[in-house]
């Protein structure tokens, strides 16, 4: 094996075995995409010449890699003009000691040391090294038997700034949201911001419900209200309503302000009016509707449509012009109906089925659901129009605000 430690620091020979710098640090190639190269190549080393000044020497003059560094044709192979640190990335200086995320174990680690591997004549980059002893193999204790605990790069996700988020980011967004915010909440804050803004809106938006209160307001505060506000809005009504009432009420007036969609917000300065605790504060406005003269493939056609801009889709509410609600149908049995059947003709009508008024309160909802075993229960004004609904998730996040 062969590690950054056991370089750094280290003598650079030339072809007549003359010593003619140290090695300060080691220049990987960033890659542009997950798809071809597991590890970065090795495009050479910076030298700290005898003489103070710095010098690159690329990898393709480097005769023998280990304690020492001997080159093919010494100081004619060396070059004043270093990489470009938008391409290449200097180990000691973006990587060796930063916060790393391990995508395989899901969980935030420190770079102690890296291991180098030569593959088909060129040197790569493999893996980092996270353990303790890893410090005790820089202080130079050799001597003792270190056995490194190794991730490998491929697993690697960096987290310091924009241009090393870009190397991974493609693999961290496989993982479920809640991974990604249980990360995001073991990093410091500027980190944990700048991992929030590498990744699509839409996911950001997803791991953003996912992450605890204390961090989400903090986190929030630190993208500031114009970002805050283009990521809030790919958020469903009721969990951005929630997350505007954590903050404070002039950053809360900032960032609906700045919200996109002139509806939305009209819509969340209407739910801000109910209690928190009531069905009026608890409900979203966003639900798939439906009118009863609709056959079964029209809907399907429907829903097709509207899918992406819901993250998940169970029932489906029918309602009268007048938004009077009549009843609902489950995605399951729309699916097994015959297509040509009218939605009234198959749906559960709304007289048998519970249903929420906008005052009712906390305990009251979570026990009508839990003794009707709903998943979303419909919100209803005075005169039965439907105004939004209120889902089990959005009842347990408020009983369990920790979970």
């Amino acid at each position: 094996m062969l590690f950054f430690s056991t370089l750094l620091g280290k003598k650079i020979i030339d072809d007549e075995d003359k010593v003619i710098g140290k090695i300060k640090d080691v220049i990987v190639e960033i890659p542009t995409s997950n798809e071809n190269d597991d590890f970065p190549e090795v495009m050479g080393l910076l030298m700290k010449s005898l003489k103070k000044e710095i010098y690159f020497v690329p990898a393709n003059a480097i005769e023998r890699w280990g304690r020492q560094i001997i080159l093919f044709d010494g100081i004619n192979k060396l070059k004043q003009d270093l990489p470009d640190a938008t391409k290449y990335a200097y180990l000691k200086k973006s990587v060796l000691d930063k916060q790393i995320v391990d995508l395989e174990g899901v969980r935030v680690v420190r770079v102690n040391d890296l291991q180098f591997s030569k593959i088909k004549q060129a040197m790569y980059l493999v893996g980092i090294d996270i353990s303790s002893f890893a410090l005790l193999r820089r202080l130079g204790l050799n001597f003792i038997e270190i056995k490194p605990e190794l991730v490998e790069w491929k697993n690697v996700h960096i987290v310091e700034n924009r241009l090393k988020l870009d190397i991974g980011v493609k693999n961290l967004t496989k993982m479920h949201p809640a991974d990604i915010a249980n990360i995001i909440e073991k990093l410091n804050l500027r980190r944990g911001s700048l991992l929030l803004q590498s990744l699509d809106k839409d996911i950001a938006a997803r791991v953003l419900e996912e992450i605890q209160p204390e961090v989400k307001t903090l986190l929030i505060k630190t993208l500031g209200s114009e970002r805050a506000a283009t990521l809030m809005s790919k958020m469903p009504i009721d969990e951005l309503v929630d997350l505007i009432q954590l903050l404070p009420s002039h950053e809360a007036n900032k960032i609906i302000n700045k919200l996109p969609a002139e509806a939305k917000v009209k819509k969340i300065k209407k739910i801000l009016e109910y209690d928190e605790d009531t069905a009026g504060g608890l409900m979203t406005t966003e639900f798939v509707k439906a009118s009863a003269e609709e056959s079964v493939d029209e809907l399907i056609e429907k829903i097709k449509k509207l899918s992406p801009q819901f993250n998940s889709i169970q029932f489906v509410y029918v309602l009268d012009d007048d938004g009077k609600f009549m009843g609902v149908i489950s995605l399951r049995n729309l699916i097994v109906a015959d297509k040509i059947r009218k939605i009234k003709k198959i749906m559960k009508h709304g007289n048998l089925m519970p249903t929420a008024g906008v005052n009712d309160n906390l305990t009251d909802l979570a026990e009508t659901m839990t003794k009707y075993n709903l998943f979303s229960i419909a919100v209803l004004d005075e005169e039965k129009r439907m105004l939004g609904i209120i889902t089990v998730d959005d009842i347990m996040r408020r009983l369990l605000p920790s979970a």
